[in-house]
């Protein structure tokens, strides 16, 4: 028994012995081990190594992270890689909607929260003030992501595909109405790791039923959405140093909340966005950078531009040199390198769309806890060449609306822009789209005037404009914001001294929204453009950049006590919108008196519209350039007209503190003079403007072309009256506005006693009396017909539209003070005797439209005088 029992326990053991080599024998004959969860996990997806380690097919990403990745947090940037040419959907756009994204990460047993960092308010740690600020403020919570596995290095396995596979940028809304994410179509194209950052590109699909010209089918529209994830070094780790701001001074700022600062009692502290400049020797005089701004031309760019491109980019050192840095801005063309993208946050590029968008932008990235610039690109669409386009052809421009209720001024207003692309803090940039407009009036007057008579803009012309374009976005790109007070720093006179402009610049700053300087003297003619940077671009890179060794405070004090000169004047774009006071705050106009570049601009549109229609077709072509190069022309004379609008009533704004010496007073009234003037400007160009001979309308003939991306008006003939009386009646909108009409009466009682004041009842009569000179004036002669009628039909229309508007003073309580209800009603009363006196001449044959139209304006005004009116505190 015991042989038995021993030989059993041999077998065994043998067994047993022999398994692994049985197994490693069946394994060569093709069998697999178990593969572990975290295998499983990552089988057949690519690895991406670098600041997380990644896995990822087409549809899936998986992230690894260390426990130490999870204690650091990161700024999420994202943009649009590749764009629809479509509203804002375009290549190269910045997508962030105010303030930059960090994310911090948070693991429980089974699940990684992702927050998103509330960075807007803070206090000294361990102070009664931070445990409030506890209490009273929180993260958000983006994302609970749930844990796969842990990884054979101990860290953690996720699936991320949720973070990036949606719609939470809000990209489909702004494509169109009905728009949303398409998950099961939506791939990932793109993912690079470094060991800072890491690159992630999505194609994202959208799907909707309104047509798009841009895009083949509606219900699978292409985005490339781009990802670049960094992390944020601990304030203070790389030497920066945030800069308070200072109101005098324009510079986009990152404000936050310290309860801790007893300064400010809204407890704001706000800080400048600028870059990261340090010196890399301190010690001398004029020291490169130790990391300069660098800037990569993209290859997009046509070759004949780059050159303008790169010199209006480094046009800017000659503000840093004058603070001791040389070479502080680099210029690059883009390399060869498959790890080269645009959108990677350690680029800051410049880029070239054919969009048809007519824009330019150069928005910046900033870290939301100290206001540094991380990065930065310039998107600049070629469209802003396009001097004739089709689009000219139907173009009724921003002066119809101008002044109008809730509408926005008609040189491009865009304080109020609705989204936050481009420039932070919800303020977009439309100079470029607004320099396509004039370039487009550019290329009609130098036709008109014998200047280029194959309608080409000549070449310093072009390239004038796309440097002054470029050091434009290049001055958001460092921070600045805009300043439309700049372009009245000369006059006319000055400004066409070629040899002046030339070395100081023709304005104050190129942070303006500067019109084309056109001549009506070739022989006198300057710069077109600024063509380098002014005083205030100089002071207010000082302000920002300056190397400060002692008290930063009182040397940043020193330098916006300057504030007071006239070249450093500054207003942005919460001053310039279209019922704000300042008439010197205001985009595409130029000189010292707007009012003198207002009449210049419309004596040359008026001296040359009468031969364009000819002038702007050659033998053989059809006359669709005759109706593009004729609106240009028509655009510029009413915007040139609404500029006189601003005057009445008027206040200029100033930044000024008060221990400054020669500081003016933060509002001052404009001159009763100067009020007056303008509405003389405004009762013989807009009351009575010129019209065009009815016969020349007869050639300005639209595109004939029936598919998509042509207009297809319906109305084909050029409608005349309708665009006289739309642009009149957006500048009527603004001289009875009731926010001008309470400006007027309230400077009655600002201005000191003894001196002149422009009054309300003045305004009144001067605006009655410059639309009905013909109810008030005796007639030129006893007979008129319909050929030569008493009032002639632009004046009529006029008429009608005056009597609508004064009619809503008398009958609504909004309307503007109760003493401007009363005047009108008295006006009212005056012309309606004034008409019935017309009517009743028996020694006067009037023609049938006047006498019909006096007829129905009685009629009309005698309705207003009695309707009843409900007065709110007033019985």
């Amino acid at each position: 028994m015991r042989r038995l029992v021993l030989g059993w326990s041999f077998l065994c053991l043998g067994l047993l012995l022999s398994a692994p080599a049985f197994a490693q024998e069946e394994a060569d004959k093709g069998g697999e081990r178990p593969k572990s969860k975290f295998d499983q996990m990552i089988d057949k997806k690519k690895k991406v190594e670098g600041l997380w380690t990644l896995y990822h097919n087409d549809q899936q990403l998986l992230a690894e992270f260390s426990d130490s990745a999870l204690k650091k947090e990161y700024i999420v940037i994202p943009s649009i890689s590749k764009g629809i040419s479509q509203g804002m959907v375009l290549g190269g756009m910045s997508w962030n909607f105010g303030e930059d994204v960090i994310w911090s990460f948070k693991k429980t047993d089974d699940k990684l929260f992702i927050y998103q960092r509330n960075v807007r308010f803070r206090a000294k740690p361990n102070t009664p003030e931070a445990a409030a600020i506890e209490l009273a403020y929180s993260d958000s919570i983006l994302y609970s992501l749930p844990i796969l596995t842990k990884t054979p290095t101990g860290g953690t396995l996720v699936d991320f595909t949720q973070v990036f596979m949606n719609d939470e940028l809000q990209i489909g809304s702004a494509i169109g109405p009905g728009f949303r994410f398409a998950p099961d179509r939506s791939t990932i194209t793109k993912l690079k790791g470094f060991e800072e950052n890491v690159e992630l590109q999505i194609n994202a699909v959208y799907s909707g039923s309104m047509p798009i010209e841009t895009v083949p089918n509606s219900r699978g529209v292409q985005v490339g959405v781009h990802y670049s994830i960094s992390i944020l070094p601990p304030i203070g780790a790389n030497g920066y140093k945030p800069r308070l701001a200072d109101d005098r001074v324009g510079y986009f700022v990152t404000a936050i909340k310290d309860f801790s600062d007893k300064d400010d009692p809204d407890h704001f502290v706000r800080y400048l966005n600028r870059w990261n400049l340090q010196k890399l020797d301190p010690s001398i005089d004029l020291s490169p950078p130790k990391e300069p701004i660098r800037f990569y031309i993209e290859n997009t760019v046509p070759v004949a531009l780059r050159p303008t491109v790169e010199a209006a980019i480094l046009e800017w050192n000659k503000a840093f040199e004058k603070l001791g840095f040389a070479g502080a801005i680099k210029v690059d063309q883009q390399p060869v390198d498959p790890n080269f993208d645009p959108e990677n946050i350690r680029y800051n590029t410049f880029r070239w769309m054919t969009a048809n968008a007519g824009m330019a932008m150069g928005p910046s990235r900033v870290d939301p806890r100290t206001g540094q610039i991380l990065d930065a690109d310039i998107i600049f669409d070629s469209s802003f060449l396009d001097s004739w386009s089709e689009k000219w052809e139907t173009y009724r421009g921003d002066t119809a609306a101008t002044f109008g209720e809730g509408k926005q001024d008609p040189f491009g207003g865009d304080a109020a822009a609705t989204h936050g692309f481009g420039h932070r803090h919800s303020t977009s940039c439309s100079y470029c789209q607004e320099m396509q407009r004039l370039n487009g009036f550019a290329a009609a007057f130098f036709v008109a005037s014998g200047v280029n008579a194959d309608g080409k803009l000549p070449k310093e012309f072009i390239h004038e404009g796309m440097k002054e374009v470029v050091m434009h976005e290049v001055g958001h790109t460092l921070g600045l914001r805009h300043n439309f007070k700049a372009s009245t720093w000369k006059n006319l006179e000055q400004i066409n001294d070629k040899e002046t402009g030339t070395k100081e610049g023709i304005v104050a700053s190129v942070m303006d929204y500067v019109a084309p300087n056109i001549s009506p003297d070739k022989e006198k003619q300057g710069l077109y453009f600024p063509q380098t940077i002014g005083p205030y671009d100089y002071w207010a890179i000082e302000y920002g950049y300056k190397p400060v060794q002692g008290n930063e405070a009182d040397e940043l004090k020193k330098i916006a006590a300057r504030s007071t000169e006239p070249a450093l004047a500054y207003t942005t774009d919460e001053d310039t919108r279209g019922t704000d006071s300042d008439p010197y705050s205001a985009r595409f106009d130029l000189g010292q008196d707007p009012l003198d570049y207002a009449r210049r601009q419309m004596e040359i549109t008026t001296k040359a519209m009468p031969t364009i229609t000819q002038r702007s077709v050659k033998e053989g072509e059809g006359y669709q350039q005759a109706r593009q190069a004729f609106n240009m022309l028509f655009n510029e004379y009413w915007q040139s007209a609404a500029t006189a609008a601003k005057f009445p009533g008027g206040i200029s704004l100033s930044r000024d503190h008060k221990t400054e010496k020669d500081g003016k007073a933060p509002f001052t009234m404009i001159p009763a003079e100067k009020q007056r003037a303008a509405m003389k400007l405004i009762s013989e160009s807009v009351f009575s403007p010129p019209v065009p001979a009815g016969d020349q309308l007869n050639y300005l003939a639209i595109s004939r072309w029936s598919h998509w991306g042509m207009q297809e008006p319906a109305r084909q003939d050029f409608a005349i009256h309708d665009e006289v009386l739309s642009r009149q009646d957006g500048i009527l909108g603004r001289v009875l506005n009731p926010m001008t009409l309470s400006r007027i009466l309230d400077s009655e009682f600002k201005v000191p006693a003894g001196q002149d004041a422009y009054t309300l009842d003045e305004h009144m009569q001067i605006t009655v009396d410059g639309i009905f000179t013909e109810w008030t004036a005796a007639p030129a002669k006893e007979k008129y017909d319909n050929r030569d009628p008493l009032i002639s039909s632009f004046r009529r229309n006029l008429q009608r539209m005056a009597i609508r508007r004064l009619g809503t003073i008398v009958t609504t309580a909004s309307s503007g003070p109760s003493d401007a209800r009363t005047l009108t009603r008295m006006h009212l009363v005056n012309l309606r005797d004034s008409a019935q006196k017309l009517l009743s001449n028996d020694k006067l044959t009037l023609d049938s439209y006047s006498k019909a139209h006096l007829m129905d304006s009685v009629a009309r005004i005698d309705s207003m005088l009695n309707a009843e009116v409900v007065l709110p505190g007033v019985n």
